[in-house]
């Protein structure tokens, strides 16, 4: 499977629009963890790699909570590790 920055900007952005639940997001990045670990993701460009993949360990995890119906990263912390990560594109 091939990845790009743009479908992490992608995911990132339906996330704070609330296209996306976190938990969906989290269950893509999850996906993406096991497809890395079968050494059967392909990062496009290949000098993306690192970027690519710290947007996508953050989404592992964006569904966190710090307590019940409260989660742990709120929307701007969100923007931010997008801006950080991936950029805002």
């Amino acid at each position: 499977m091939e990845i790009d920055i743009e479908a992490v900007r992608d995911v990132f952005r339906n996330v704070l629009a609330g296209r996306m639940t976190r938990e969906a997001a989290d269950r893509w990045a999850y996906a993406l963890v096991q497809q890395s670990e079968t050494d059967s993701l392909i990062f496009v460009p290949e000098s993306e790699k690192k970027r690519i993949w710290d947007g996508i360990m953050y989404l592992y995890g964006v569904d966190l909570m710090e307590e019940p119906e409260e989660y742990l990263h709120t929307d701007e912390d969100i923007r931010l590790a997008m801006q950080a990560k991936v950029g805002e594109g």
